[in-house]
């Protein structure tokens, strides 16, 4: 779709990715779906006035609770989805049962058909999730997308704070899987700056030796190569999104903008459509917007839908 206009859906991702978002129409997808999550996310589930909306509710927890509902996207993914997937969900089942985990897969597994669905041939998808499920969820992508098409599973490490009497390390990271629609997908390298300059001595091929040895100028010295930004790797050190920072809109899950841009540079051009199924406070469809992308949003709560 070459006309896409940034549109912003208040509802159901599924529904509306069925009922509005053809096929092969999104460059890239970023999503980072609730899971886990604590009291206050139910701060998220209000009508304006700021009354409790029981829909909402009831929304969110037919999603992530194994129920009738649940059951019977269980068994249109068996019957309607990829064979791969359909028999990944039926092993999973047996293994998990039937509890809030296989639930959340469910739901998921439903809606990765869509998003592959709607992802152009030569679009990137970015899962953020973290160690409770990345790898099951992992396992539902290389379903979907295909093992050939997974790139990396991207370590976001931050630091926060941590209780002293924990009885376990620290977690300070988050995963992001990242997968292609197909080969032909694109690819920009981010680099980063360093803290300090590195100089390294500069290499060539020697034609007579036929070795590789060290360089040297017109009067013998030997020739440096100063480098002051490197290639990102799979690990990204960017700090959490604090309390008091300036771009916090009080939204309990909320990324800092730092991390999107990678993202969104990494895999678009100007002009692309980036696609947010789960986009709560807007940071993705923020910065898609700042960096001259289109962009979709989708989201079932009120609070979000206001926010932006």
């Amino acid at each position: 779709m070459t006309d896409w206009k940034n549109t912003l859906y208040f509802g159901d991702n599924l529904d509306i990715l069925r009922e509005h978002v053809p096929d092969e129409s999104v460059d890239l997808i970023y999503l980072d779906p609730p899971f886990n999550s604590n009291a206050t996310y139910n701060v998220l589930f209000e009508e304006a006035t700021g009354e409790a909306s029981a829909a909402q509710i009831q929304a969110f927890d037919d999603t992530w609770h194994w129920d009738i509902e649940t059951e019977r996207a269980y068994r249109d993914v068996v019957t309607n989805g990829p064979k791969r997937l359909a028999d990944l969900l039926q092993a999973m089942r047996q293994f998990l049962g039937q509890n809030d985990m296989m639930a959340y897969l469910t739901m998921m597994s439903q809606r990765m058909v869509e998003l592959h669905r709607v992802l152009k041939a030569t679009g990137s998808i970015y899962l953020h999730c973290d160690p409770t499920a990345s790898h099951y969820l992992k396992l539902v992508m290389d379903a979907v997308f295909g093992p050939r098409n997974f790139r990396n599973e991207i370590i976001w490490r931050y630091k926060k704070y941590q209780k002293a009497d924990m009885q376990y390390f620290s977690r300070n990271s988050d995963r992001i899987l990242y997968y292609l629609r197909s080969e032909r997908a694109s690819f920009t390298p981010i680099f980063s700056p360093l803290k300090t300059s590195k100089r390294f001595l500069k290499r060539e091929w020697d034609k007579t030796t036929k070795r590789i040895v060290n360089a040297k100028d017109e009067h013998g010295r030997v020739q440096y190569i100063t480098i002051d930004q490197e290639k990102v790797d799979d690990v990204w050190d960017l700090p959490y999104l604090m309390p008091a920072a300036k771009e916090r809109l009080g939204y309990p899950t909320q990324k800092p903008e730092t991390l999107l841009e990678r993202i969104i540079q990494a895999s678009s051009d100007e002009g692309d459509v980036v696609l947010d199924p789960f986009c709560g406070c807007g940071t993705a469809i923020a910065v898609a917007e700042r960096l001259g992308r289109r962009w979709i949003g989708i989201d079932i709560t009120h609070l979000a839908i206001s926010l932006l």
